[in-house]
């Protein structure tokens, strides 16, 4: 009988102190990851292995200990700590945590416990002397919480400054993009989230290659001594773009694939424009002639589609509406075709941009319209969304620079929402505080994550700074930057990559 209590008396020794580390360590992580400022970003795998470790040793320590001996003995622990840190430290190569780190690290758990233990009497007192006491604390709660986001956000932020004071921000998401999309097809569409379905999960990797290339383009000019690896990492793009892993979603809604119709009539037009836009990048970088004769063909398909269309506009799938956004990739392809090759398929850009100007603007708005039925005509009542209008505008910038900036006002003047989340909204007429769209995310306060995203394009273009850091704010605000050595991103990125390809492509959209 003793020895079986004996034993339920070790069984709940051993639970409680496995609780107690799961929450301790949590509870570190957690405020360690809200305060980049107490560590300047020193955020690592080995700074969470070496607070479970600490949390461990203290916990079982601490439930296994007499109470008598607790005191006495409590600095061997520690000890044991720091022969374990020196220890991977010495034998484990990628340990990258220094000495010192290893050393003082446990301070910062010694004053969450205090600074808990102090908590945990105070909201006794307050829950037994005030019949408000839990909303009370739950209210300090968060309040503590949003006052350590609010200067995890300004430190964040006083980067934001100019292109060249963010040169490390942009970099090391360039870096983490690259180890997640450089890879091969499979990783990449293994990347993008399942629940949203195959034909998404084949447009967000994409988009993701896409994206993450314009980029590339863009920081070859902002850093030029970038330029020849991002050469190579555009050609491993362009690559799993063309494998038929990537291009399997627009197979799946045509019948047939994209690169084997290009003599058909058939539209695949996202497609094939992104690939074109791709390969016309690796080209104004320097790239080998490897790809001119995919990117003759490309380009001379979808210009003979587009004429034949009868209305200059084609379908990004069958049965459904023309979306403009998608349209504005095949005539930006076609621009930059047009600048390397002597003009060929210039006119059909012009009659294209001409045609918007008279035809397929907003007659409220003034902005070009988000979508067309399929006859390339106008709906009656369709919704201007400012999501597909601050893309249409960010395109609009590498054909007619004059036109884009007369978008990109009149965007800013019906959807910019200027407060403490500033930010581009959904609908300019409506209120729409909370919904889910699959093109602009998870709209909440009115805001468009992706056309807010969108919209830092052209403002890094026309050289909008304030917008643009209001917009880098809000970005930090919702997403969160985490840095792990030489790689950051935002933690939304987890489960969306393709918004963080996105934001780097539009924050770098510079001049030049």
């Amino acid at each position: 009988m003793a020895k079986s209590i004996m034993k339920d008396d070790v069984l709940n020794r051993v639970l409680s102190a496995a609780f107690t580390i799961c929450k301790w360590s949590a509870l570190q992580i957690f405020l360690y990851f809200i305060m980049p400022y107490l560590w300047n970003y020193e955020y690592s795998l080995e700074a969470v292995v070496s607070i479970f470790l600490y949390t461990s040793l203290y916990v079982v320590y601490w439930k296994f200990c007499p109470k008598e001996l607790r005191f006495k003995w409590v600095v061997w622990p520690y000890i044991i700590y720091i022969v374990i840190s020196i220890t991977l430290s010495c034998s484990v190569n990628a340990w990258k945590a220094s000495l010192w780190f290893n050393i003082l690290l446990p301070l910062y758990g010694l004053a969450c416990s205090i600074g808990c233990r102090f908590l945990q009497r105070y909201i006794k007192g307050i829950c037994k002397t005030n019949k408000y006491g839990k909303t009370i604390v739950y209210s300090v709660a968060i309040l503590f919480i949003v006052v350590l986001k609010f200067f995890s956000v300004f430190y964040v932020c006083q980067e934001h400054k100019s292109l060249q004071t963010e040169t490390d921000d942009i970099l090391e998401r360039k870096n983490y993009l690259v180890e997640k999309l450089v890879t091969s097809p499979q990783k990449v569409l293994a990347e993008m989230p399942s629940s949203i379905g195959e034909q998404f999960q084949g447009e967000w990797a994409l988009y993701s290659c896409s994206m993450l290339s314009a980029a590339l383009v863009n920081l070859s000019y902002i850093y030029p001594d970038t330029k020849e690896e991002n050469i190579l990492y555009i050609d491993t793009l362009i690559n799993i773009v063309i494998s038929k892993e990537i291009r399997h979603y627009d197979a799946m809604r045509w019948n047939e694939d994209a690169l084997e119709s290009l003599r058909g009539d058939n539209s695949h037009v996202s497609y094939l424009s992104h690939l074109a836009w791709m390969i016309c990048g690796y080209k104004e970088l320097g790239g080998s002639d490897k790809y001119d004769d995919l990117l003759s063909d490309l380009c001379e398909s979808m210009n003979r589609r587009i004429l034949n269309s009868g209305n200059l506009n084609l379908p990004t799938y069958p049965g459904e509406a023309i979306y403009v956004p998608d349209m504005l990739v095949a005539i930006v392809a076609l621009n930059k075709y047009a600048d390397m090759n002597d003009n060929k398929y210039r006119s059909t850009v012009d009659k294209w941009i001409a045609t918007a100007k008279e035809e397929w603007l907003d007659s409220t708005t003034g902005l070009l319209v988000s979508f067309l039925n399929e006859n390339g005509e106008m709906y009656k009542s369709s919704p201007i969304k400012g999501s597909y209008s601050a893309l249409n505008c960010y395109y609009l910038t590498f054909i007619d620079e004059e036109f884009a900036q007369s978008q990109y006002e009149k965007l800013k003047v019906l959807f910019w929402k200027d407060s403490f989340l500033s930010g581009l909204k959904e609908y300019w007429d409506r209120k729409c505080y909370m919904g889910i769209d699959i093109d602009a995310g998870p709209i909440l306060f009115e805001l468009s994550p992706s056309g807010t995203a969108f919209l830092t394009g052209s403002s890094t273009f026309f050289g909008d700074f304030e917008v643009r850091k209001d917009i880098l704010k809000t970005a930090e605000t919702a997403a969160h930057t985490v840095k792990f050595g030489d790689k950051r991103h935002y933690i939304l990125a987890d489960i969306a990559l393709v918004g963080e390809s996105i934001m780097l492509a539009m924050r770098t959209h510079a001049k030049h």
